[in-house]
């Protein structure tokens, strides 16, 4: 199977924005609340892999696609999460902490959080609350799996997206924020349209990127300028016509090409460790930053440089993570539930 390595790349540059964003006293001021729409590019570039290796397989193995999608995100989910518990277990035992925990919230968003599911708690995630999107993300790749047969038809697939893109602006109007879509109950509408239409473009996308004639920009003017514009200070409206019609063009222009020599190594190893990196990016954040402080010095004082430190290790420690860990995981997870052990140990691009 062809791995779109431009894609892994953009994955991974999408995965280091939201690094910018969550780590904020790391970075300084880089990093701006529209780096959150990187959660939008992956829901584009979600639906345009996905289609690629399974959209052909739906008719016959829609439930072998659910496993597989299942035991390709859970490992890392119940890392963060499991983090997420370290860290409200400190709170908790010492009293310090940016997040206000008690026991009973506690051991109400355990058994959920272990399910993968979003608690009664607002945040739907407290343990680690970036698993909105990967709740999203599944909820999508079902709602894909009970449709395929209707939206087999291109005229469906484009009014499930107007009408889903027409949803997405009445919320960002409603709530008047995009980015903040879907992370809590009162906001869940809002995310479920915010998911539709990028996953399914970036299905359509899939369906005709061979037939349209595009540009070929150079893969590196690509993976720069993703950041570029998820680093601008944006409005709401400026957010929405971003998510709506300027990101999903890094998904298809990034399928056009493929980079080569040293940069296609680093997209590829961008795109192996971008999930671990969005999985556990903020927990370990947050639980190094308190331990340092602890210890009376303040990292904040070292930034940006403290910032680029801890990516450039948080992505070598996600490489290790994802062979000493995610993928033995994945093979013994597969095992357990019936899962196609080759469907779930692919390249980053091939299962997301």
């Amino acid at each position: 199977m062809r791995t779109f390595v431009t894609l892994d790349g953009l994955r991974g540059v999408a995965a280091l924005s939201i690094v910018v964003l969550h780590c904020h006293r790391y970075f300084g001021d880089i990093g701006k609340p529209s780096a959150g729409l990187a959660v939008d590019l992956f829901f584009v570039l979600s639906g345009f892999v996905l289609a690629y290796a399974y959209e052909a397989k739906l008719p016959t193995g829609a439930s072998a696609f659910l496993k597989a999608r299942l035991v390709r995100l859970y490992p890392l989910y119940l890392l963060g999460t499991v983090l997420g518990i370290v860290e409200a277990l400190a709170i908790l035992h010492t009293g310090l902490g940016s997040v206000e925990w008690t026991w009973q919230r506690f051991w109400i968003s355990l058994p959920f959080s272990f399910a993968m599911l979003p608690g009664p708690d607002k945040t739907m995630f407290p343990f680690d609350g970036v698993m909105w999107s990967i709740f999203f993300e599944l909820f999508i790749n079902v709602v894909w799996a009970l449709f395929w047969k209707p939206l087999q038809s291109t005229r469906t697939l484009v009014l499930t997206i107007v009408s889903c893109g027409m949803g997405l602006a009445i919320s960002c109007l409603y709530w008047d924020s995009l980015t903040g879509l879907g992370t809590s109950w009162a906001t869940v509408v809002g995310g479920g349209f915010r998911v539709g239409y990028s996953f399914f473009l970036g299905v359509l996308f899939f369906r005709f990127h061979r037939r349209w004639k595009l540009p070929k920009l150079p893969p590196l003017l690509l993976l720069l300028g993703l950041p570029a514009v998820l680093f601008l200070e944006m409005p709401v409206f400026g957010q929405l016509a971003a998510a709506l019609f300027v990101l999903p063009w890094f998904v298809l222009l990034g399928s056009q090409v493929e980079p080569k020599g040293l940069l296609e190594s680093a997209a590829r190893n961008l795109g192996l460790a971008s999930y671990a990196v969005y999985a556990i990016h903020k927990r370990l954040y947050l639980l190094t930053y308190g331990l340092v402080l602890k210890l009376g010095i303040d990292l904040a004082g070292y930034a940006p440089w403290i910032g680029i430190a801890f990516a450039f290790l948080l992505v070598v420690g996600c490489l290790a993570l994802n062979r000493i860990y995610d993928q033995p995981a994945r093979a013994w997870l597969a095992a357990r539930i019936g899962a196609g052990r080759s469907q779930v140990l692919k390249g980053a691009t091939q299962a997301p």
